[in-house]
């Protein structure tokens, strides 16, 4: 989004799309065993969705100078209001105990919220903090099927999908932000090496398919390519996109 654009209406982050969208289909997928899709899984998700472009807009203020911060009220006031909404309507179908997952996100979206004031939000640590809030949405949904268990499979795929949002911090990183940091290749592809290695020992343990393993190597293959010359928001966007349908397949099949 362009500086101010929208006033706010809009998340400013490219990658957020995939990192919405792609762990919530993750968590109905593994909550399916267990029980039917509702309209309750439509609220969470409108909750989510409107909730983040509430989050989006308070960092906005947050972080913009004291005369600036008007334009990004009405935003910010709409989509509150909007997500308070539909979070009672998930409230209705879900019950009470959704509202236990309530002090894991205050921890983190406060945190991130905490960084925005201090004008860190771009920092690792924000990333972080936002990519674990936003995947943790398979986590609420999964737990919310009714069962008091969660196998070994199920939360290497939570892992495994949030691992590689949180890789996209380093790789991004690497191919704009600190282009220029020798450092910031290698970081990148560092981490990238050692989730592979975390997929191969899930894989041996019976955790994940032998497809994982193929999809682990290919961000590495990504990591290690695409720095090498100057890449187009766009490509990236793409490669993004490709590499997060393939994890969504690998959980469907």
């Amino acid at each position: 989004m362009a500086k101010g654009a929208t006033k706010g209406w809009l998340p400013n982050q490219h990658g957020a799309w995939a990192m919405i969208i792609v762990p919530f289909l993750v968590g109905l997928l593994l909550v399916f065993p267990y029980r039917p899709l509702d309209w309750g899984d439509l609220a969470l998700f409108v909750t989510w969705l409107i909730g983040y472009f509430a989050f989006d807009a308070l960092v906005f203020i947050l972080k913009s100078p004291a005369r600036r911060r008007h334009q990004y009220y009405a935003a910010f006031g709409t989509y509150a209001a909007i997500a308070g909404v539909a979070g009672l309507i998930t409230l209705y179908f879900r019950g009470w105990s959704i509202l236990y997952w309530v002090p894991v996100y205050a921890v983190l979206l406060g945190t991130a919220l905490y960084l925005a004031g201090t004008k860190r939000e771009r920092s690792v640590l924000s990333g972080v903090l936002t990519i674990v809030a936003s995947c943790g949405l398979m986590g609420v949904l999964r737990t919310s099927g009714g069962v008091d268990f969660v196998r070994a499979d199920e939360i290497a795929v939570m892992v495994a999908i949030t691992a590689y949002f949180i890789g996209t911090i380093f790789h991004v990183k690497a191919l704009i932000r600190e282009r220029n940091n020798p450092k910031s290749t290698p970081r990148s592809l560092t981490y990238h090496v050692a989730l592979a290695v975390a997929v191969v020992v899930a894989v041996l343990l019976g955790w994940l398919t032998w497809g994982w393993i193929i999809w682990a190597v290919a961000l590495i293959v990504r990591a290690w390519w695409m720095p090498r010359e100057r890449r187009k928001p766009m490509q990236i966007g793409i490669v993004e996109i490709i590499m997060s349908t393939w994890a969504l397949l690998l959980v469907l099949l």
